[in-house]
């Protein structure tokens, strides 16, 4: 799916006349597109899960800009006194105020704060040739969120199938995206930066943050790249990690498992072996003492 084709989906075609000024008058097609003065414009003022561009983007959009203008309209819609909210164009907003533009072309829609939320998710997954993974994962989860709560507007089925990204990214792609979300914000800069790949995000999204922050320090402290196979074995490890299981298992050293045998440790047997008759007196009393113990860990 195009960008044209996002912009179909939720631009408000009106067939009756209004008197409206130009700058508030609502899109009748996809081609009625007008010039808007930036200082009419506001950021959008939900949840924004994507990042502005970096320098070196930023300074490719003002180029572009500069010898060409803005060629995709920016998709807003009108709130409080002339004031219009930006939907999508956020960074070309940015760009042609730095060029001392005044006015930028500009598509108005007319939606409520969830058509608004997904028009943005949509058109960016659709324009931008690189996302973070985390950024796709906190895209996608807000999207999923507003379909689960919003069966009039979709369902859960159409979701990989209505929107730009989705049909070219699996459902189980998807569900990796936002597990990275339950990562701390340190692996998800890992993950972003690839220094985690994103399977391996995955793995670890499912331990807990402070053993997700042990995990962590290992890496920064050995400036070691994780592996999957090393994330799924420290998963493995669940409950049971620290520093030194996390570091033997990035440098691949085996991991020494301590079974239970039953057998009473030899001092302890010297200490109280003439306390008892036999054997059984003994097991007796293991076996009360156990007892007791389990049925007081139960009760709490």
């Amino acid at each position: 799916m195009s960008i044209e084709e996002v912009r179909k989906k939720f631009v408000v075609d009106k067939t009756s006349d209004t008197t409206e000024k130009i700058e508030t008058k609502k899109v009748e097609n996809t081609n009625n597109i007008i010039n808007i003065e930036l200082s009419k414009l506001v950021a959008f003022r939900k949840r924004q899960p994507f990042s502005m561009y970096d320098e070196t983007k930023e300074q490719e959009a003002l180029e572009s800009i500069k010898e060409n203008g803005v060629l995709v309209p920016i998709i807003i819609r009108k709130i409080d006194g002339e004031k219009y909210e930006i939907i999508s164009g956020h960074n070309r907003v940015n760009c042609s105020k730095r060029l001392g533009l005044s006015t930028i072309p500009a598509q108005i829609v007319e939606c409520d704060d969830n058509k608004a939320t997904l028009i943005m998710i949509d058109t960016n997954l659709c324009n931008r040739d690189k996302i973070p993974p985390v950024e796709k994962g906190y895209a996608y989860k807000m999207k999923m969120e507003i379909l689960k709560n919003n069966s009039n507007m979709s369902n859960i089925k159409e979701f990989n199938e209505n929107s730009p990204q989705e049909k070219n990214t699996s459902l189980a792609q998807i569900y990796r995206y936002i597990r990275l979300t339950e990562l701390i914000n340190t692996l998800q800069e890992k993950t972003n930066n690839e220094i985690i790949p994103i399977k391996a995000g995955v793995e670890l999204s499912y331990l807990s943050q402070e053993e997700q922050e042990i995990i962590n320090q290992v890496i920064e402290d050995e400036q070691i790249k994780l592996t999957l196979v090393q994330a799924q074995k420290i998963r493995l490890k669940k409950n049971n990690i620290t520093y030194e299981i996390v570091l033997k298992i990035l440098k691949n050293e085996k991991i020494k498992v301590e079974k239970f045998t039953g057998k009473l440790d030899r001092k302890i047997f010297k200490e109280y072996k003439d306390r008892f008759n036999s054997d059984k007196e003994f097991s007796i009393l293991i076996k009360k003492l156990l007892d007791d113990y389990f049925k007081s860990d139960s009760d709490t």
